[in-house]
């Protein structure tokens, strides 16, 4: 099949990973949808149809990007339209879990991204809303303030913005902007025992066009209440000691084929049946890592990814 490469999305990196699904996400609503599959190279980068070239991917994201910005699941409100408290950060009482998730309703991507975000009854020691697992953001960073801005910043429709999503798709990233992460790429994990130095005060630089791109992509990972915590579809462990993992495959899949590999292609499949599922849906590999958190599970990153299975 004719295709166009997306060499800026590597699939050993969560953070490309998250993004290449985010391409999928800004045509969901859209009558001709990408197939989406990874290369075969030593480090395996996101592919589409050729129908999709990397400058219409853009145009059609920056404007997603618009939409996303100003939905209700970027900005959770109470049915009287008040500001839900402490919204950004996702820490709300049951009964606003319940008045967010109604929002999901809508149906359209946005709308997704609710229900991969918090569950209802799925509560911490505070009876506040556990979040997802890749809720890497704590203290002055609150995670739907630094998506908003992460949006915003790329949904302009000028060159600047094109040029920076572009980048993003084309690769390599450049790490020229100063916006705030939501910590998925995996370069965030600066482990002070690996340093020479502590690399806390040094000024971590971005790739917008990845990062908001990974916002949409986070929406086909919904999460379910679980027995004393919020469980994400990919990802396993307790909160403070967690794995993400994902799978890589060579047959071009549409969106719907998609999340049903992600739910089923994840972290150690030893049963023989599974080999056999993921050889037959064109999987070739799944990978997984380590997901750390500072102090009392505070910041996340990801660690140096691992090979789980291999086709």
């Amino acid at each position: 099949m004719d295709a166009t490469h997306l060499t800026g999305l590597e699939g050993t990196n969560p953070l490309g990973f998250l993004a290449a699904l985010g391409v999928q996400v800004a045509f969901a609503s859209e009558s001709e949808q990408p197939l989406l599959w990874w290369s075969g190279d030593i480090t395996p980068h996101a592919v589409v149809d050729k129908t999709f070239s990397h400058q219409q991917i853009a145009d059609q994201s920056m404007v997603i990007f618009d939409y996303w910005k100003n939905s209700p699941a970027m900005n959770p409100r109470r049915p009287d339209e008040s500001v839900m408290p402490k919204g950004d950060e996702l820490k709300l009482d049951p009964d606003d879990i319940r008045a967010y998730l109604y929002q999901s309703r809508q149906r359209d991507s946005a709308g997704d991204l609710i229900t991969a975000l918090v569950a209802e009854e799925s509560l911490d020691n505070n009876k506040k809303a556990k979040p997802t697992d890749l809720y890497f953001t704590a203290g002055q960073q609150k995670f739907l303030d630094t998506a908003r801005k992460v949006l915003d910043k790329v949904s302009r429709l000028d060159k600047v913005s094109r040029d920076e999503m572009l980048a993003g798709i084309e690769g390599p990233w450049a790490y020229e902007s100063d916006l705030p992460s939501l910590g998925w790429d995996v370069s965030d994990d600066r482990v002070y025992a690996l340093r020479a130095n502590n690399p806390s005060p040094e000024k971590k630089l971005t790739n917008p066009g990845p990062e908001a791109l990974a916002v949409l992509g986070l929406s086909l990972h919904p999460v379910f209440s679980g027995q004393g915590r919020t469980l994400t579809q990919g990802c396993s462990g307790v909160w403070t000691k967690a794995h993400y993992s994902w799978p890589l495959w060579h047959k071009p899949a549409s969106i719907r084929a998609v999340k049903s590999i992600l739910a089923h292609a994840y972290d150690h499949p030893t049963a023989t049946d599974r080999h056999r599922w993921l050889r037959s849906w064109g999987v070739f590999r799944v990978l997984r890592s380590p997901i750390r958190r500072s102090g009392q599970g505070g910041y996340g990153t990801f660690g140096p990814p691992e090979v789980a299975w291999q086709a």
